[in-house]
């Protein structure tokens, strides 16, 4: 007589734990993750073969469009709130704490500081659908060059860097570079794009 044969079971495991734990990394990593800001204007930056990265932290950004606008922001999100209230309390802007908040969302602003409370007061949408006129910088209004010592008196270890669009005309190019120059703003970074040597 032959033996009876026992059905066999591959082995089994209970699988709750392992999900438990996914879920959880995977929510910690939301919650711990930084979203970059929307960039207010896109700008295709010319390529260099400098390998030397810009910081993410205490650097202030001035960016030109390819029309020759000029706009000013900064990397870190943190450091948005503190230089909004530098800016207000400088100039008298009257920005509120939510406008403050608003501030600090935006990446870049690309209007003047007479234009900026009404800019902020804006919700998401139509701020989005605005046209902005860049902020001022020429020989009769420097007043991107305000900007740019604000930032500095602020933030004493932080650098400035330029990103400029790669079909931006000279003369938009010049200007900044003069206007820095009266104000003895001489120590600043180009940002490019990487090409290899």
């Amino acid at each position: 007589m032959s033996a009876v044969k026992v059905k066999r079971h591959g082995p089994s495991m209970d699988m709750t734990a392992m999900c438990d734990v996914a879920f959880l990394l995977l929510t910690f990593f939301i919650m711990a993750s930084s979203f970059k800001s929307e960039e207010t204007v896109s700008v295709e930056t010319p390529s260099s073969v400098s390998e030397e990265l810009i910081p993410e932290k205490n650097i202030g950004m001035v960016t030109i469009d390819r029309t020759g606008k000029y706009y000013f922001g900064m990397l870190d999100p943190t450091e948005r709130d503190d230089y909004a209230k530098a800016l207000s309390d400088e100039f008298q802007l009257g920005l509120t704490n939510e406008e403050i908040v608003k501030f600090t969302k935006l990446a870049e602003v690309g209007v003047p500081m007479k234009s900026l409370k009404g800019y902020l007061d804006l919700d998401d949408n139509a701020r989005a659908a605005v046209e902005l006129s860049g902020i001022p910088c020429d020989s009769t209004d420097a007043e991107l060059v305000k900007w740019v010592k604000t930032y500095a008196t602020m933030k004493p270890d932080g650098k400035i860097a330029i990103k400029g669009d790669a079909d931006t005309q000279y003369p938009a190019i010049k200007t900044l570079f003069d206007e820095f120059g009266k104000a003895k703003l001489n120590k600043f970074q180009l940002i490019t794009k990487t090409e290899k040597k």
